[in-house]
């Protein structure tokens, strides 16, 4: 095989069977240390930061079905993990299995699909909910001495 694209993992959680994979991330890193890298947790602002650089989320994450949707991110979504949540344009499901795995990322990498990334709405919003809520509240006549009351039962 030769060598990936450059590569960054997020080890898995305690989930069943979390620890053969966190072995089959070790491994991969160690083979291909040039192009990988792994880490327990990057922390909400590392992680962040670091999708502007990413061009696919690929695992069972929540991340990928909320986070990178907003960042304008193919997903892979591999397994039935995160079923019943919603999932956008973004987001292609396959089955927990190499050829599955493989097609999906080919078509997340096609040209058409990459189109598609363009339209995608994040699920937060538009990013001006500050805003909104602020014009709202001074619209609100809200009483000048604020007390909280007790009742006897």
């Amino acid at each position: 095989m030769q060598d990936p694209r450059s590569v960054i993992f997020t080890f898995s959680n305690s989930d069943t069977d979390g620890r053969i994979i966190l072995d089959k991330i070790n491994s991969f890193v160690q083979r291909y240390s040039t192009t990988s890298v792994a880490f327990a947790s990057m922390g909400s602002l590392n992680y962040f930061s670091t999708l502007q650089y990413v061009d696919i989320v690929l695992g069972n994450s929540s991340s990928g079905l909320s986070e990178a949707p907003s960042f304008k991110i193919a997903t892979v979504n591999i397994g039935d993990r995160q079923k019943g949540r919603l999932k956008l344009e973004s987001v292609i499901d396959c089955a927990p299995e190499k050829n599955s795995i493989l097609s999906a990322i080919r078509k997340a990498y096609s040209e058409e699909f990459r189109d598609t990334l363009k339209n995608v709405k994040s699920p937060f919003g538009d990013g001006q909910a500050a805003e909104k809520i602020t014009k709202i509240i001074k619209t609100v006549d809200l009483p000048k001495e604020l007390k909280k009351s007790f009742h006897d039962l």
